[in-house]
């Protein structure tokens, strides 16, 4: 044993690096190999209230717990320190109900100059509010409107460009929501997404990520916007392929201790479902904020719509608005979120989120809180619970 000791302490010697510095990690001694690894781990319980249109299948209330996030994350360098990766998978409720599913994993180098190279699959650089990290979101989920319209993860090839003011981001993928497909399974046969950000105020590294703004912080702001089109793929004989063209827009400032960010979508549908003529126009709009009364103690507030193409039969505008607060125990590792989220309009009508070739999320989704119900006025509140390791 004390042989077996005195070989691994030599090997440590050897410059063989390993620790915490913000992630747990083991490195070559060049800093040429690396290997981080991480997690995130979601606790939540939900409260819904809502009128149960006297049916028998329903209930005007219902309580329980589910985990919407359990993720484990690896990422790293490779041979030389420009060249990256990651891996990550999630048995939460949104990625498989306790069976490990793959959300992201690329490749990616770092060249001279600011420029970045990525293929893989991962969130596209579309919608920024799916483009902030999913552990430091302003409420326990994203807004309705990313939901409906957000591009979730694809398998891509991107190239960004960053300077100290601009960012700009190419990508070509097999669509908005290709995760896992296979290729010809993919709800487009191509699809090209460019996006532009614009900082004004403050440094990059206060505005990619993270909505939060402690107390002291300088004052920052980022002015971006999108647009995407897809294909669709022509799988039926004398049915024309479904095409989608999407445009976003936002702007985020952040100051001492408080945030806001105003955000804008749009979506053209072409020939939605294979039938000729069948065009439709839908947009979603957001602001929301927050601001720390303490520390610790951040207040946060959101309105968001949804305006479907009035020739959807049917369809009318989805308002939501959503109030509460986070507690930030240990910063982002470690926080309680409490909020509510008042359904201004019925969820029964699940026509809104079925935009485009996008298979969109409907306002009944079950991740943000909401359950069917032809009535105004319905009721979600969720309490969550973050670890970041």
């Amino acid at each position: 044993m004390q042989a077996d000791a005195e070989a691994r302490t030599s090997l440590l010697a050897d410059g063989a690096a390993a620790g915490h510095d913000g992630k747990f990690f083991i490195a070559s001694p060049d800093g040429a190999f690396r290997l981080n690894v991480s997690g995130q781990l979601q606790f939540r319980y939900n409260l819904n209230f809502r009128n149960d249109d006297d049916t028998p299948t329903s209930d005007d209330f219902e309580s329980g717990f589910n985990q919407p996030r359990i993720r484990i994350a690896f990422d790293g360098t490779v041979l030389d320190p420009k060249l990256f990766y990651k891996v990550m998978a999630d048995a939460g409720t949104a990625g498989g109900n306790g069976d490990f599913r793959l959300q992201d994993t690329w490749i990616g180098y770092n060249f001279d100059g600011g420029w970045t190279l990525r293929a893989g699959q991962g969130i596209t650089a579309f919608m920024r509010e799916w483009y902030m990290a999913d552990q430091k979101m302003l409420t326990p989920e994203r807004s309705l409107q990313s939901l409906i319209f957000g591009q979730n993860r694809s398998k891509f090839i991107d190239l960004k460009y960053q300077n100290d003011d601009v960012r700009l981001i190419g990508t070509f993928s097999d669509g908005f929501r290709s995760v896992n497909s296979e290729f010809n399974a993919d709800p487009a046969d191509w699809a090209v997404t460019g996006r532009a950000e614009w900082k004004f105020a403050g440094q990059w590294k206060q505005l990619v990520d993270e909505y939060r703004s402690p107390r002291g912080s300088d004052y920052a702001g980022a002015l971006g916007g999108a647009i995407h089109f897809e294909q669709g793929p022509n799988r039926t004989a004398g049915v024309e392929e479904q095409d989608l063209f999407a445009w976003t827009a936002d702007i985020l400032t952040k100051g001492d201790g408080w945030n806001i960010m105003l955000a804008g979508v749009g979506y053209h549908a072409q020939d939605e479902a294979g039938v000729s003529g069948a065009d439709f126009d839908d947009y979603g709009g957001l602001l929301q904020g927050g601001y720390h009364v303490t520390d610790d103690v951040e207040i946060v507030a959101r309105f968001d719509a949804i305006f479907p193409d009035e020739d959807r039969n049917g369809s009318s505008t989805f308002n939501t608005v959503t109030g509460g607060f986070n507690y930030y125990l240990y910063g982002q590792a470690a926080k309680f979120q409490l909020v509510a989220i008042w359904f201004l309009d019925d969820t029964a009508d699940t026509r809104a989120g079925n935009f485009g070739n996008t298979g969109g999320r409907t306002p009944t989704s079950a991740l943000f809180g909401s359950l069917p119900t032809a009535q105004d006025g319905q009721v979600a509140i969720m309490a969550q619970w973050q670890l970041l390791f």
